[in-house]
């Protein structure tokens, strides 16, 4: 946030920046101590908030103090000038019962607080902040239902931001090679937490990629423990009906773009795999069941289902496959993210990419989460470092 302040007194203005910096902890301060300097800075520079005084000298060659409230307008909302719609706030000492000047900047988006010792004036600059905070804007939006699988992105990205609410979402702002990405974490695992926050985070980011990382189950014979799942096509395996007779399913999918899946095919090689797998250090227990070590497939044609309920049965995988072909795994939440990328309103590349850590039957628990985590983030940034949010530009 890149906020300019008209004042002259070097205790006020430190103590203005004080509470500015305990609201807004990375805002952008420029200062000016006079009338003149102030007029140039706002011709020449579009600012997200202006805080002035009215009593400030003429210039920098001229201390005479002066009461400036009768320019302010014409000066401020010169529609020449690139700060003249940014919004305003005067903190004074000067006697607000002197005329109906105060009434005629409102009008204008320039509010007058009076400054003083009853501190007032902080909640009034607190809330004029948080109105003023321009939209955040990311390239890639990534996102994840579970802390385990945020948490596997740390130390694989250019950059690792603290936790932050961000437009009311749970976020870490990261980069990724020239990208400038947000890893939103949904509030709940489940369908409805993930549309609405891939719903808002599409809204106020209005990026350029959103995707999902994590980890899901395999359908049995079509997966297995840490293959990754590239969803092609997706539909949603607990819409429908229920009645005397039982439940029969309502299919709905959301496949993905042929030059979005074609890119991710790219990205898929033979080399990828070995580098998803490197210095992974598995456990005993990470490892599956009858096998010597770790292996992954990367599966770019995968077809999955999503629900809001958790499969935990042994054997129930196969009644998610009835109507289906071919079922290679199953979540809770990519059905959603698909379905709010496609009714966005700015168009976005979209696709999503688990790793399988249930596979319904003799491996199942939480032993696989760690590298399945990793396996899935890994894939994440190489196809954003290989620019698949470049896709719809071509």
């Amino acid at each position: 946030m890149n906020i300019l302040i008209l004042e002259d007194e070097d205790n006020k203005f430190e103590t203005v920046c004080s509470q500015i910096v305990e609201v807004i902890s990375d805002a952008v301060i420029s200062r000016t101590k006079n009338w003149l300097d102030y007029s140039l800075a706002i011709a020449d520079t579009k600012y997200d908030l202006i805080i002035l005084d009215l009593l400030v000298p003429r210039s920098s060659r001229d201390n005479t103090i002066e009461d400036h409230h009768q320019s302010l307008v014409e000066t401020t909302r010169n529609y020449r000038s690139k700060s003249f719609k940014t919004p305003a706030l005067v903190l004074t000492k000067h006697s607000l019962d002197d005329g109906d000047f105060v009434h005629s900047l409102n009008l204008v988006d320039i509010n007058v607080i009076s400054f003083n010792d009853h501190g007032h004036w902080r909640d009034a600059l607190r809330l004029k902040l948080l109105a003023s905070q321009p939209s955040k804007r990311f390239d890639v939006v990534i996102m994840c239902a579970l802390d385990k699988e945020v948490s596997a992105f740390e130390g694989i990205t250019d950059s690792w931001g603290e936790i932050k609410t961000i437009a009311g979402l749970s976020c870490r702002e990261v980069s990724i090679g020239e990208y400038r990405a947000v890893i939103v974490q949904t509030s709940r695992m489940g369908l409805v937490s993930a549309a609405v926050s891939t719903s808002l985070a599409l809204e106020r980011f209005e990026p350029r990629l959103v995707c999902m990382s994590g980890i899901c189950g395999g359908a049995p014979d079509e997966s297995k423990i840490y293959d990754l799942l590239v969803t092609q096509s997706c539909h949603q395996h607990d819409a429908g009906k229920w009645s005397q007779k039982g439940f029969k399913s309502e299919h709905y999918d959301v496949q993905l773009d042929v030059d979005v899946h074609n890119k991710l095919r790219e990205v898929a090689s033979a080399n990828l795999v070995k580098t998803l797998l490197s210095n992974l250090d598995p456990a005993k227990s990470e490892v599956p069941n009858g096998l010597e070590r770790i292996s992954c497939n990367i599966i770019t044609d995968a077809t999955t289902s999503s629900g809001s309920a958790v499969i935990a049965e042994a054997g129930k995988t196969a009644t998610l496959a009835v109507g289906q072909r071919k079922l290679t795994g199953f979540d809770m939440e990519v059905y959603s993210v698909y379905e709010a990328a496609r009714h966005a309103r700015k168009r976005t590349a979209f696709f999503a990419a688990k790793s399988v850590v249930d596979d319904g039957d003799k491996n199942k628990g939480d032993s696989f989460h760690r590298i399945g985590c990793l396996i899935s983030a890994r894939f994440i940034v190489a196809a954003i470092t290989a620019g698949i949010s470049e896709v719809w530009a071509q």
